[in-house]
This record gives structure tokens, sequence and C-alpha cells, in this order.
């Protein structure tokens, strides 16, 4: 079956929100989430990403919405440092063993297994020939794919149009979901929280740092003149950064309605906040970190995060093997259900990994 490649419809720019399940929003002032910059620490998740929406058929009709925001979902990687190492750990896993195939290159292999990792969705597109015949099978972005309606997919693009493919160009590995089948959804899922937490905690924590290592003050003064009032404003605010610990600056009169005002001293400073929190910070980084192990459930000497206990993290090399035939080769086993699909020459195989091998030829 040939591919349709023909844009049917021009969103308009109300269309390219992450509600509607497009890939970028057209005002970035309408989405929910914040950008991450090299100046003011700002969070890079929203609120909502953890609404599960479930699955229903989007306004135009034509695909179904996925049920979590895809664009959410990626830019977790951009929120916890752990959380990105371990989805790339993962990937690699299935890299390094992965068969060199015909049909699928390694580059687009690659792409797919970072997809299935971040978003529980892979898809692969059938390159046909003029005779109809497949030459290759290319990937494509499962942040810009939607399952249609009408027993065929769609492939979303960033200035608002897409392209239509008929369901039989389309190779879709689904991980499942026990609310819907037509989009998986990643296991971390549940533990989207402790991710969104960790970067709170290192937000806070660098905010801290960049007010001074302090917790933020009133400065409070009486009867300045206002030239020297304004002095003392302009300096405090070119001398820290911007962030949650801010500084208050107040000149007051000495007297209010002629009474006399409170003033013990001309000027005063007044610390704010709970400096004993602050030392939380390694305690909650901890407790994301176990946390976001345990939902991917890689092994922490995999995972290269460093012992905290005389005992370190045991014999890596068991820890390896206990790994590889709990999650590698599962998961490899879900990647050649595709081979159903695929044709005999594209189909899907793994190697034993090189210390296996190795442990075979020893013993024998």
């Amino acid at each position: 079956m040939t591919t349709i490649e023909k844009p049917r419809q021009r969103l308009d720019s109300s269309y390219t929100s992450t509600a509607s399940g497009v890939l970028m929003p057209a005002d970035p002032k309408k989405g929910n989430s914040h950008v991450f910059t090299f100046g003011d620490p700002e969070p890079v998740l929203g609120s909502n990403i953890a609404d599960y929406l479930g699955v229903f058929a989007d306004s135009n009709g034509y695909w179904y919405v996925p049920p979590v925001s895809l664009v959410g979902l990626a830019k977790t990687m951009n929120a916890n440092g752990t959380h990105a190492s371990v989805l790339e750990f993962k990937q690699n896993q299935l890299l390094a063993s992965f068969k060199d195939n015909p049909m699928i290159s390694r580059s687009q292999i690659r792409h797919a297994f970072k997809d299935f990792e971040v978003f529980d969705n892979a898809y692969f597109l059938a390159i046909r020939n003029w005779l109809g015949g497949i030459n290759r099978y290319a990937h494509l972005p499962a942040i810009n794919v939607r399952v249609g309606t009408e027993d065929n997919y769609f492939l979303l693009q960033s200035n608002g149009s897409f392209t239509e493919y008929a369901a039989a160009d389309i190779i879709h590995l689904n991980g499942g979901d026990i609310r819907q089948s037509m989009y998986g959804v990643p296991t971390y899922f549940a533990g989207i929280n402790s991710i969104m937490l960790g970067e709170s905690a290192t937000l806070f924590r660098r905010k801290y740092y960049d007010n001074g290592a302090h917790t933020g003050y009133i400065l409070l003064t009486f009867d300045l003149e206002d030239d020297k009032a304004e002095d003392i404003e302009s300096a405090m605010k070119q001398s820290k950064g911007p962030g949650n610990h801010q500084s208050m600056y107040i000149n007051m009169p000495a007297s209010v309605n002629g009474k006399p005002g409170f003033m013990k001293d001309r000027v005063q400073l007044i610390p704010v906040g709970d400096f004993g929190n602050r030392d939380e910070y390694d305690k909650i980084k901890e407790i994301t970190q176990q946390d976001i192990l345990n939902m991917h459930r890689v092994p922490a000497g995999l995972a290269s995060i460093m012992a905290n206990n005389a005992a370190g993290h045991g014999d890596l090399k068991n820890v390896r093997e206990v790994y590889y035939d709990c999650e590698t080769i599962p998961k490899q086993a879900i990647w050649q259900e595709l081979n159903d699909q695929l044709l005999t020459r594209a189909k899907i195989g793994f190697n034993e990994p090189r210390w296996l091998v190795d442990a075979k030829a020893e013993k024998a």
C-alpha cells in the first residue's frame, strides 16, 4: 500500500498546544511548562504533566490524543540528571547487543530504542520502491506520531501540517497500558513526582547559592534621605541573583502620625526563612535518586551512583548478570515482537554480551 503524504489541514496557533497533542506550542506563553535557561533557574516541568487524560479523538477527528503529554515526558530528561542517565543506560544495553540489520540501520534503531524508553512507543515507516516492495525501515519520532481513527497514522510537523500514512506502512511497538490500547505509557510515569521533587530541590539549592548562601533578609532603616535609601536599594539588587531567597529593603519614618515609631536601631537586619531546612537538600536528593532507580529497576552500581556505605555495591559482575537476566533479556523479547510484522531479512536479533560469551568459552 502506498504512503499518503499530503497535509490535510493547516492547524491554527491555538491548536498547537500540548493539550491537543501537537509537538510544539506556537505561543510559548500558552504552555504550562517553563524553559530552563542559564540565567534565572526555572522549573522545566509544569504541575499538570501527571494528569492522565485518557484516550479520545482529537477535535479534528483524525487521530487519538495520547493519554499523557509526550512533550512533558521528553522534558523530564532535562529535569533530572539521574533519570536521563538511566534512560541512556537502558538504551545502550539494547544497542550494545543489537545484531546488524540490512534493513534497519544502527542509527535508526538507536533513535527507536531511545523513543521506547522515554515514551513506551516506537515507530518505523516502511520505505517502498516503485513496485511496492519494501527497501528499508525508517524510524519516525514517537513524539510526533499519532494513531489515526481510521486504520492510519499521522506524523505531525512543527509548522502545523501533518502527513498521513496507511497503517500497513507503519510498524508500531506499543509498550502497553492497562487503561487503553492505542499508546504505551512508560512505567516510570508512576514515579514522575520523584523526578519533579528532585528538580525542585536542585533549583531551590541553586537559588540559595545564587543569593549568597543565605535565605534572605529584611533590611530596615529609619529616616534615611531618599538618595541614600535609593543607593542602598540599588546596591542590594546588584549584589545578588534572582530566586526564591529574596531580600527586602524598607525605609520607614521614625514617627508615624506624630507618634514615635519602633526604632531600636536606625539600621536593622532581620533574617527570614528557616536556615535549618537548607540541610534537607542532601536527604531529598538521596531519596528521589533512589526512587528513580527503583522505578527504572536499575541497580545503583550500574547507574554510576557512588556508594554511601563501606560495603559498596557488592560484586558488580553478579549485579550485571542479574540485571541482564531480569531486565535486558525481557526487553529484547519485547523488541522481537516486531518480527511478526517485519520482512524475514529485517527481523530484529540480539547477540549475547561479550562477558557471557567469554564465560561460556572458559567453561568449554
